[in-house]
């Protein structure tokens, strides 16, 4: 998994590619908030649109992430995620404790 990271006013946005599973990409997440947290970091916009797969790991850390990121009195939304993530998500129902968005433009007006 590769992470790029943007920001865009006061928010960072985390551009993932690859899959997130057991095998790829597990703790990849977790890696790239963490320094951007102790930097004063507080406001996440994870782009899943590179994302093909992820399997119950990816959203273990995912759920990781999010709690990390509130118990820092933080925000972390998703964006993008492709048909099959969406279905996962709708599954698990992770949709009604993460927001999620179809597009940049919608997610950055709500922060």
């Amino acid at each position: 998994m590769r992470i790029k990271h943007r920001t865009v006013g006061s928010v960072t946005l985390l551009d993932l590619h690859g899959r997130l599973t057991r095998n790829d990409g597990s703790g990849e997440i977790r890696a790239a908030v963490g320094p951007l947290l102790k930097q004063g970091h507080v406001r996440f916009l994870l782009n899943l649109a590179d994302v093909p797969y992820m399997d119950s790991t990816g959203v273990g850390e995912l759920v990781s992430v999010f709690i990390t990121v509130r118990n820092h009195k933080g925000t972390l939304k998703l964006m993008r995620l492709t048909d099959r993530l969406q279905e996962l998500f709708e599954v698990a129902q992770l949709g009604k404790v993460i927001e999620l968005f179809d597009n940049e433009a919608d997610a950055l007006q709500t922060f």
